[in-house]
């Protein structure tokens, strides 16, 4: 991650291996288990590839340190917003109105990256620059400051 110097680029590689990740375990789910409820086998998926990406996020992406219980509360809310909306559309085109589960879901996904970015980007891990600090910013991450 190093060589990318851009955060939405670094953002899309890490956020792309993990929705990679976790669409094809949702695939697998919806394959092994028919008959099972579409937010049941997104929740499954949803929780196993939250704790595995927090920490690509946190240290290659945002590159930020200290505050982790707070990190991990606010990635997990923001990643909760954007699961809310997947199970509500998921469920109201494929279970309700019957178009097919697994395009339906790969359409969803790309909202959901957008809503992700930002959400972890100005929430999730924001640092305040310290207030002595010269024509500081009230929200900032350290991989811009970098690269500014």
């Amino acid at each position: 991650m190093r060589i990318v110097k851009d955060q939405r680029v670094a953002f899309l590689i890490v956020g792309g291996g993990n929705t990679a990740f976790s669409t094809g375990l949702f695939i697998v789910l919806a394959l092994a288990f028919e008959e099972t409820p579409s937010f049941i086998l997104l929740s499954i998926s949803w929780l196993v590839s939250l704790v595995a990406v927090f920490f690509v996020y946190r240290k290659l992406v945002f590159r930020v340190s200290g505050h982790f219980w707070l990190d991990l509360g606010r990635f997990a809310l923001v990643n909760l917003t954007s699961l809310v909306v997947n199970v509500s559309l998921l469920s109201l085109f494929a279970d309700i109105l019957h178009f097919p589960r697994i395009p339906t879901q790969l359409t969803i996904t790309a909202l959901s990256v957008v809503i992700s970015y930002f959400g972890h980007r100005y929430f999730s891990f924001r640092r305040k620059k310290p207030a002595d600090a010269p024509n500081s910013k009230t929200i900032s991450n350290s991989r811009e400051e970098e690269t500014a």
